[in-house]
């Protein structure tokens, strides 16, 4: 074992740790903490000129982007055809939880990925996940209930989070300076499924035969190519690399089974409340209230206790201590805040404002996904020449708080200002979503890299799940407000007998006012006009939530560091040859009985 002088820490440092360079001498490289004890054949400081061009290294790359997709396709697309998926196999009170499924996988599923994936090594995760996302997508596609898709989707989420987890693998087998041209790299190869999903989606429903199902057919046929990739290429430090003084049996006794209980509970429950409030169930309800304050009060558990945890705890708190961690977490989960809204609030507006055929809306819809693709895309490239990150950080927070602001100015008709003012606040999206991906590894010990990435993604979807309630019960509680006011003005004013206004309000959400007496054509006109006048004033007040979700994420980036000093040569792990971690594999068993004699 190689000198350990330059690289001891306790669990409780805060500091980045400068472990391993190319450049430096060969006794810097083995890592010794407490929860570490780290061969030095795992260390990336043997990588050769070839090791980019090896075959096994770019089928790993072509896996991490294909299953990137694959996250994708099973509910991305799906998402775009409930509809017509509760008319085929339902109709089913449990549609909520075809999206709710994935979401609490998902996001339970990310911070349990990064730090085992940390302790036990990657390989296996990385299977196993795209194993599951092959289950879940058999059982969408073969679905023959709405609940059948529901219990596909949990499994779907558990792929998800490992296939969305890309970076874990990807940023610690290229140097520290190249990280952010292959993360976006991986990130701009999901153009088709995130970019066009709306659209493939509308095209799958109409032009052919299985309609609906494809989504999860064509998830099914890239998570088998994944698997098949990951199985032959993707050899990570195993286990006994990471751990050559301990078992498995000894290290999982110092798991944080007590934290993991709180968490996936109080995870669970919290998403599950914010999700039934103001649809399955009112938000003064027992059912609403009670899941949010029990899921908050576990979490609070959770955190207190890991905290003062004496093993290896679930999330290690020691992270929060770094100013740049916690600045970039922040930063992030606020953009996906501002994110999410986009997603759930521009469709809407869409239909509401700019009408048009099903394609047409969809197209429209893509603005979305094109513009945080090209966001993502030109991130790398802006991280890697730029060498200001904390300045690129807050110039795109402000200019994606600006574009949201601008969203308030959007109107009935005003389609490409609306389209305009969209693409570009998504851009912003997608060089923030890259940016806090690439630099949040740097503000950790490479040991705590995939726990550091599992939190980010942890709490990022929690927080754009707090985000869209707020959106949401903001947006119905105007239109319920401004809508009947608006519309039954405009009908008066064109003559529409008083007695008539409830029968004409109750059908203003269907449009259909064949029943409503003394109806004329010019008073329909007037209600759509009124109507479409409502929706734009209803979206200004969720714009200005928007407005202040993103200052928060200003005030955020303004916190963050530079990273230019950790941005070498350097790479964390190495990838291992199958022989050699056979053979390492019997000498660290040789050694760890020695320590249990």
């Amino acid at each position: 074992m190689a000198s350990t002088d330059n690289v001891e820490k306790t669990a409780g440092q805060t500091e980045y740790i400068d472990q391993i360079s190319v450049h430096k001498p060969v006794e810097h490289v083995a890592v010794h903490t407490d929860t570490f004890h780290i061969s030095e054949e795992a260390l990336g400081t043997n990588v050769g000129p070839g090791y980019w061009k090896n075959w096994r290294f770019l089928g790993l790359i072509l896996a991490l982007c294909l299953g990137y997709n694959s996250a994708n396709l099973g509910y991305v697309l799906s998402s775009y055809s409930l509809t017509q998926i509760n008319k085929d196999i339902g109709p089913s009170s449990n549609l909520l939880w075809v999206p709710l499924a994935y979401t609490l996988s998902l996001s339970v599923s990310f911070l349990l990925v990064g730090r085992f994936s940390d302790i036990f090594g990657r390989r296996w995760f990385f299977i196993i996940g795209n194993a599951f996302a092959i289950i879940g997508t058999i059982l969408g596609g073969t679905a023959k209930t709405v609940n059948t898709i529901v219990g596909g989707n949990v499994f779907n989420g558990l792929g998800a989070a490992i296939q969305i987890s890309f970076a874990a693998a990807v940023c610690e087998l290229v140097p520290n300076n190249h990280r952010d041209l292959w993360c976006s790299l991986i990130f701009a190869s999901a153009l088709p499924t995130i970019g066009f999903g709306a659209p493939i989606a509308a095209a799958l429903r109409t032009d052919t035969a299985l309609q609906w199902r494809w989504a999860f057919y064509l998830g099914l046929i890239v998570s088998g190519l994944v698997f098949t990739l990951l199985f032959v290429c993707y050899h990570p430090p195993n286990f006994h690399l990471l751990h050559t003084n301990r078992t498995k049996w000894q290290q999982i006794k110092r798991l944080d089974f007590v934290g993991l209980f709180f968490y996936v509970l109080g995870l669970i429950l919290l998403l599950t409340g914010l999700n039934w409030g103001g649809s399955a169930y009112p938000w003064k309800s027992a059912h609403v209230i009670a899941t949010i304050v029990v899921g908050t009060l576990c979490i609070i558990v959770f955190i207190v206790y890991d905290v003062y945890h004496k093993g290896d705890p679930l999330l290690p708190m020691h992270l929060f201590k770094s100013r740049g961690f916690a600045a970039i977490i922040g930063a992030a989960s606020v953009g996906s805040c501002v994110y999410y809204s986009m997603i759930i609030l521009w469709p809407s507006q869409i239909a509401s404002l700019f009408g048009g055929s099903p394609i047409h809306q969809a197209l429209l819809a893509s603005m979305v996904g094109n513009g945080t693709q090209l966001g993502q895309f030109m991130a790398g490239p802006m991280l890697h020449w730029i060498p200001y990150q904390r300045g690129l950080l807050f110039f795109t927070c402000c200019l994606l708080t600006a574009m949201a602001g601008a969203m308030i100015a959007v109107g009935p008709g005003s389609v490409s200002l609306g389209c305009g003012l969209m693409f570009t606040a998504c851009w912003c999206v997608g060089v923030l979503e890259c940016i806090a991906v690439v630099l949040t590894p740097l503000s950790c010990p490479p040991e705590d890299l995939g726990a550091a990435l599992g939190a980010l993604g942890s709490i990022r979807s929690t927080a754009a799940t707090c985000a869209t309630a707020i959106y949401v019960a903001i947006l119905n509680s105007k239109l319920a407000s401004i809508t009947p006011t608006l519309v039954s003005k405009a009908a008066s004013d064109n003559g529409l007998p008083a007695s008539s206004l409830p029968t004409l309000l109750m059908d203003t959400a269907t449009g259909n006012f064949t029943d409503v007496p003394g109806i004329t054509p010019n008073i329909v006109l007037a209600v759509g006009t009124a109507t479409a006048d409502a929706s734009a004033r209803s979206f200004r007040y969720v714009w200005y939530a928007v407005v202040a979700f993103g200052c928060l994420a200003i005030i955020a980036s303004s916190l963050t560091n530079n990273y230019n000093e950790h941005l070498t040569e350097e790479v964390a792990r190495g990838r291992c040859k199958i022989r050699g971690q056979r053979a390492l594999l019997k000498r660290s068993i040789k050694r760890s009985d020695g320590l249990i004699g």
